[in-house]
């Protein structure tokens, strides 16, 4: 059994959740960034701790009846415990408990791992980005999961 608690991203956990941001992306959110997400109140975000350590986050948008999803991380030392699941099981928890129809993300082309996750949960490639990501002009999916 795990030690692994799943709460809201609050001001004593965005620290933690930009440290894992910074581990994960070539072209991460700045702090000030994810901050300012603490105060947007479309915004839903998570963090999961490992004795009081963030180690995982994820957030998503609700735009009218979308769950938009902004963020998917674990830290690379964590990875491979389920985390990434739990992180999609409590934003889809959370987006149906709002009503939401839908819910869409964009993710790299070449993100083969996150894709798998993304389709076990019944996401479907809707659309391609071109040059979404500016870091390397990759193009994004569009995937969407329907609620109802």
């Amino acid at each position: 059994m795990d030690n692994f608690v799943i709460e809201k991203m609050s001001v004593n956990t965005v620290q933690g959740a930009s440290d894992v941001e910074y581990k994960c992306f070539t072209d991460p959110w700045s702090t000030n960034l994810l901050k300012k997400e603490l105060d947007n109140n479309m915004a839903h975000y998570y963090v999961i701790l490992d004795d009081n350590k963030v180690v995982a986050y994820c957030g998503y948008w609700d735009i009218v009846d979308d769950a938009q999803i902004m963020n998917v991380a674990v830290d690379p030392s964590y990875r491979g415990k389920g985390l990434s699941n739990r992180l999609v099981d409590t934003m889809i928890e959370s987006a149906k408990k709002d009503n939401m129809l839908t819910m869409s993300l964009e993710v790299r082309v070449s993100n083969k791992v996150a894709i798998s996750l993304y389709e076990k949960y019944g996401f479907v490639t809707e659309g391609r980005r071109k040059g979404y990501y500016g870091d390397n002009g990759e193009d994004a999916y569009i995937m969407y999961k329907y609620f109802k």
